[in-house]
């Protein structure tokens, strides 16, 4: 009995996570998580199309008006002899006019406030409250508020639903709630307040009804199905436009180093020009060699680390020593050290374990660190580079988890284990802090996704993607990336490496 009960309660357990399942599937099918630089992208589209939309809408609607007043209107009689032929309702004829001569103002001058308010601040920042108050002020909704008072039950008129969808092709959530509320008006409202009937005509007997229904419902379905793709359709072609942006940033953002170390080395040697010769050491061709060794690299990396399907990272693991990664990204940042008066110190012994990585992904780590702190802070600061061997786990576990105020303060013993007491990995903690304004807590927490950027960036070029890059490739290292700051306290950007001794001997 227990063993049958425990399976019971496992079958249950497994179908309850089926459920879950598939309402993941269907919430993430119909309302996909999305990258803040579309939803932005997303909103001016919608507000630039709704400026067109409204246009069109107030010159058909006036068009349609045209015809409303020349039969509501001029030609009165003719409609008061039809409603007492099929509903003997003549009665009906004035209010009928009524209805159209209020909702024809009331209409106008709602088409004319949505035009006023999308130039304003509050339509950029709003477009989907003008998109819903056009779109209730054209689909029925305004007039069936209007013709309550008259007790007439009016439809919604679907034609302007299909309009919509070809002509504002936004958002199908909110084109469904421009249709929902005209439809329950008509279907729910009407019949609770009584009002089913044009003189002796019903609008609600079991055919009409039923057949309205249905078209209702097929016309919302084709409509919003439209919409839906359609969405899907240009949110890819803005995410493959913004991979290929990402791809062509991130060649000139981790170019732009060497080429300018080379730069510096090559003006020099122009400086002690004499008579038109000059002569050249051997180091100093080694380190121009090597410069143009490191970009064709990059090139190489980039190109595979941003291919066809712009997922995958190709890395070349090998054993590698910290410091001589250190001393190639100084050698190679050293005109920008000097410009900006830093004083440097490298605390990265020679000594340390070797790690495995990629040395060239794990250039453009440092690279991208060490350029972050001479970005976002003034000249004459102190930049330290630091390295040690520390438990991985216990890292892990540390430096996300303390508080801010603490994090700065922490003194090595608290992070620093040895391998007899835990067993876990071996890491190399790397280091990279700066004495120079800081960052407030509430950006440090999404300082590494895409296209965060600092309030002092807007001055500068750029797109923010070093630490994005940062992240991507310490991640596919194993490692952890973070960042450990307060405003006017400086800051500490810091990942972990796995060492090679680690991975060899676990």
């Amino acid at each position: 009995m227990a063993t049958t009960h425990r399976g019971a309660n496992l079958s249950s357990v497994w179908g309850y996570q089926r459920i879950y399942q598939g309402y993941l599937w269907l919430k993430e099918a119909l309302f996909p998580s999305v990258s803040d630089d579309y939803l932005q992208w997303r909103k001016e589209f919608m507000h630039k199309r709704i400026g067109f939309g409204l246009w069109i809408g107030l010159i058909s609607y006036l068009s349609r008006s045209i015809y409303n007043f020349y039969v509501y209107v001029i030609g009165i009689e003719n409609v008061r002899a039809e409603l007492d032929k099929y509903a003997n309702a003549p009665q009906f004829a004035e209010s009928f006019r009524d209805i159209i001569i209020i909702a024809f103002i009331l209409t106008v001058g709602i088409l004319l406030s949505c035009l006023w308010l999308n130039k304003t601040r509050f339509g950029k920042h709003y477009p989907a409250i003008i998109f819903l108050a056009f779109a209730y002020s054209c689909n029925g909704l305004l007039t069936q508020l209007i013709a309550t008072f008259y007790q007439i039950p009016i439809k919604p008129n679907e034609t302007v639903f299909l309009a919509f969808a070809v002509l504002l092709p936004l958002q199908w959530p909110l084109h469904f709630l421009a249709q929902l509320l005209p439809i329950i008006y008509y279907a729910v409202v009407f019949p609770l307040m009584g009002i089913t009937k044009v003189g002796e005509l019903s609008l609600f007997d079991r055919i009409s009804g039923f057949d309205s229904l249905i078209t209702f419902g097929w016309v919302c379905l084709v409509t919003n199905a439209g919409v839906y793709v359609y969405e899907r359709l240009r949110r890819s072609e803005f995410e493959s436009r913004r991979e290929l942006q990402i791809f062509l940033h991130t060649i000139s953002h981790d170019l732009r180093n060497p080429v300018m170390g080379s730069s510096m080395v090559v003006k020099q040697l122009l400086d002690k020009t004499v008579n038109g010769h000059t002569q050249v050491s051997a180091p100093i061709l080694e380190r121009l060699l090597q410069g143009s060794d490191r970009q064709l690299a990059l090139i190489n990396s980039l190109v595979e680390a941003y291919n066809a399907d712009g997922v995958s990272m190709q890395l070349h693991f090998q054993p590698l020593q910290i410091s001589t990664i250190a001393e190639t990204v100084l050698a190679d940042i050293e005109p920008k050290l000097i410009k900006n008066k830093i004083k440097l110190h490298n605390l990265i012994a020679a000594d340390l374990p070797l790690v495995r990585a990629d040395s060239t992904h794990l250039w453009r780590v440092l690279s991208n660190l060490i350029d972050n702190a001479l970005k976002h802070n003034p000249p004459n600061i102190e930049l330290t580079l630091s390295a040690e061997v520390i438990e991985g786990s216990w890292c892990g576990f540390i430096w996300p988890m303390t508080k801010p105020s603490q994090r700065l303060s922490l003194p090595r013993s608290s992070y620093k284990k040895t391998a007899a007491s835990l067993n876990s990995t071996l890491m190399l903690l790397c280091c990279i802090q700066d004495n120079g304004i800081g960052i407030p807590h509430e950006q440090c927490q999404r300082l590494f996704e895409l296209y965060t950027r600092g309030k002092r960036a807007r001055y500068m070029p750029g797109l923010g993607l070093g630490l994005y890059l940062c992240r991507q490739i310490i991640t596919a290292h194993g490692g952890e990336i973070g960042v450990i700051s307060q405003p006017n306290k400086g800051s500490k950007f810091w990942f972990t490496l796995p060492l090679t001794a680690s991975i060899e001997h676990p």
